[in-house]
């Protein structure tokens, strides 16, 4: 998506109509999320479920109802997701954050926290909106042209009456209604992957994460092109042992003047830099990584870090925590 040698993404169309609990679960569970549990409330009527759901890449928009008053819960979502109410409240908890979809309040979901519904009403229906983390990560990485700690930390709505929000929820409601059109704009691959990208960096620029005043401040695109070039070589090859000198060599400049370059406009040392692109790469992979195989060492290793103790260092003081325990923090209990 956005970079040279990818095909763009073709749209799929999948959808379902149904009164079995069975069958909603099991379908709601492989396009969304594994549910935990799903069903109805007492005296919730009939289930009378309908899910449309347009995928593109990394990107699925569900059109979802119950027709029913129910209760769900899944396990530690694999991505992030958006909700734009369409009719009805959704009443849920993730986290401990109470979080209400109705109206003007969307739903934000985070990745790597337990959610659970506690109540989808009847008449409720929501476009929901799910982002694979690696395309809503890599993207704010891109426009930031800086590290980020991930999972990022979102907040429990998003305003969609005003602002930013309300255009993205204007293009998800376009998309969504998509579904209905097949041979429209968005089954030309190059415009879904267009409008893949809009609806990723839409809710980057609406939402009010820990990245929002980096990511709107103007400064950011006057970084002049010596520093540019450096930043990109750092971002293609973290690892790679750089010197302050060859980083100058790569960025056509004396030392110097990187140096200045780079305290102006990024804030900090071409080193530091470095170092931080570097702590963030080893973050995500020990958040990912299964602790059976794979070792704080080898992480540290891989993205450069000699020296384990000061890697360990380093990364508690970023990140409050030892490398160790974000590696185990995926084990049960």
């Amino acid at each position: 998506m956005g970079s040279g040698g990818e095909d763009p993404p073709a749209v799929r169309r999948l959808s379902l109509r149904s009164t079995d609990l069975d069958e909603v679960r099991s379908f709601g569970g492989r396009y969304f999320y594994p549910r935990r549990f799903l069903r109805t409330l007492p005296g919730a009527g009939r289930l009378d479920a309908g899910f449309d759901l347009l995928r593109v890449g990394p990107v699925t928009i569900g059109d979802v109802w119950y027709g029913a008053d129910v209760t769900l819960g899944y396990d530690d979502p694999d991505g992030y997701q958006v909700g734009v109410p369409m009719g009805g409240c959704l009443l849920a908890t993730q986290g401990g954050r109470s979080i209400v979809g109705a109206g003007d309040r969307a739903p934000v979901f985070r990745v790597g926290e337990d959610v659970v519904l506690d109540r989808w009403s009847g008449d409720c229906r929501q476009l929901g909106v799910k982002i694979q983390p690696y395309a809503l990560e890599s993207r704010l990485r891109a426009l930031l042209e800086e590290p980020v700690d991930v999972p990022l930390r979102l907040p429990a709505e998003l305003d969609i009456g005003a602002g930013a929000g309300r255009s993205w929820a204007a293009l998800v409601r376009f998309a969504a209604a998509e579904f209905h059109h097949a041979g429209g704009a968005l089954d030309v691959p190059r415009f879904a992957a267009s409008v893949c990208e809009a609806l990723i960096t839409g809710l980057l620029l609406a939402l009010d994460h820990p990245y929002s005043a980096a990511l709107h401040r103007s400064v950011r695109a006057y970084r002049p092109q010596p520093v540019r070039r450096a930043i990109d070589a750092v971002q293609a090859r973290p690892e790679h042992p750089f010197t302050v000198a060859e980083l100058a060599a790569s960025a056509g400049v004396g030392v110097r003047t990187l140096q200045a370059g780079f305290h102006r406009y990024v804030g900090k040392s071409p080193l530091a830099y470095l170092r931080d692109v570097r702590l963030a790469r080893a973050h995500a992979e020990l958040l990912a990584g299964d602790p059976a195989g794979t070792t704080v060492a080898a992480v540290a290793h891989r993205w450069g870090f000699a020296h384990v103790g000061r890697f360990a260092g380093a990364y508690r003081a970023r990140y409050g925590t030892m490398p160790s325990a974000t590696l185990r923090r995926r084990d049960p209990g």
